[in-house]
């Protein structure tokens, strides 16, 4: 079995070394012989978990994880959490990842592009985790630049090393996310590869890097089932899940053992109970959990609120704007509770929720709602909470559904 002494970080771009070995997580590298569960066993052994959160750049933090593992969740994931930052600063480690008891079973994501970097990482959390996620399907522009993510997709050799390092590291399973390359041949080849390399379990996001955003496009079951017959571990699918039907008819579709939710569970949490659950009191309950759990950052809490409360905050946009503007926790449940006296006194038109944000309907609706505000475009609610978006749009928010 592999044991790391020492780790030189390469830049894989430029070619750049730099001597980490100071770094050094909170316990030796190096693993136990101990046996540890792969696959099946593995699967079984966490409850054959069917409902999965998907990791989201700062908006699957421990709160969120469970408020919707009160509301049906069997499997949540951690935040995607960027292998070199989470080595380098100790600050980054405990602001970026956090859990409890109830937190379970959860899975840590880790992306990156050097296998002993992403081995080093994946060693600070591998006591308090039930999987190591390898993230190979964010598609987002800094991804790009950081080259993982989707970005590694093409490159089968280095996800092997990685999968393989980590494997033979790791007290725990390691467990894999990708999406469909152009061709579903060189997909089925690349999840093969995969297994072999020891993955435990594979996500597979139904369309390629490219249908993103406003090009996102419908979702590809038949490719997620050719990968999942290909291959002999549990596989989850993910992308397409809007509503709680939606759920049968991707496994149907697909013959996954899981579906995995991301943009519609960040609309409504309470998505795989089967059950409506008024917006505003799972806001009210995302807040109490906050109170215990608080999230590194406000504005994680802002944006989840926007998206729970989307319908009712695009009909009353001075509150919208408010919400925007805040930057105190305390000031936070007072508009929620506003919002509620404003929709009883008249409740909004019926509009697409947040998950439709791309479609060119509600891009229309969006832009005359800004226009209609007295403030110049610019400095509208609806700016702001595009820029919010944005802003977690480029940490890849929106790139795992």
């Amino acid at each position: 079995m592999t044991t790391l002494r020492k780790i030189i970080s390469r830049d894989l771009r430029t070619g750049q070394t730099t001597d980490i070995e100071s770094i050094t997580p909170d316990h030796a590298i190096g693993v136990d012989d101990k046996p540890k569960l792969t696959g099946w066993d593995f699967y079984r052994s966490i409850g054959s978990p069917k409902y999965v959160v998907a990791p989201m750049v700062d908006q699957s933090e421990l709160a969120y994880r469970i408020l919707c593992r009160r509301y049906g969740a069997d499997l949540a994931y951690t935040p995607m959490l960027n292998s070199r930052t989470f080595v380098s600063s100790k600050v980054a480690r405990k602001e970026l990842f956090t859990t409890c008891p109830e937190d379970r079973p959860v899975f840590a994501q880790f992306a990156g592009d050097e296998p002993e970097l992403i081995l080093r990482a994946a060693k600070f959390v591998e006591d308090q985790v039930d999987a190591v996620d390898l993230n190979l399907g964010c598609p987002q522009g800094i991804a790009k630049r950081g080259h993982y993510g989707a970005y590694l997709l093409e490159e089968p050799d280095l996800i092997r090393e990685i999968v393989t390092l980590l494997v033979q590291n790791l007290k725990v399973p390691v467990t894999c996310k990708i999406r469909l390359l152009h061709n579903i041949d060189d997909t089925i080849k690349l999840a093969r590869t995969i297994e072999a390399a020891g993955c435990s379990i594979l996500t597979v996001h139904g369309r390629t890097k490219e249908q993103k955003g406003q090009y996102t496009g419908p979702v590809d079951y038949e490719g997620i089932r050719r990968v999942r017959e290909a291959v002999s571990i549990p596989v989850f699918a993910n992308g397409g899940i809007y509503e709680y039907s939606d759920i049968a008819k991707c496994l149907e579709q697909t013959g996954c053992q899981g579906v995995m939710s991301s943009e519609a569970i960040l609309e409504n949490p309470a998505l795989f109970s089967n059950r409506y659950v008024d917006p505003h009191q799972l806001a009210r309950e995302y807040l109490d959990i906050c109170e215990t759990y608080m999230p590194p950052d406000i504005k994680f809490v802002k944006a989840h609120l926007f998206k729970i409360l989307y319908q009712d905050l695009s009909a009353h946009e001075e509150v919208r704007q408010l919400l925007a503007m805040v930057h105190e926790f305390s000031a936070l449940r007072s508009l929620v509770e506003e919002l509620m006296s404003r929709r009883n006194e008249a409740p909004p038109a019926p509009t697409k929720g947040w998950y439709f944000r791309h479609t060119f309907e509600e891009q229309q609706r969006q832009k005359v709602a800004a226009a209609n505000l007295l403030k110049p475009k610019s400095q509208s609610i609806f700016d702001s909470d595009y820029k919010v978006t944005q802003d977690l749009d480029t940490g890849c928010l929106f790139g795992n559904e």
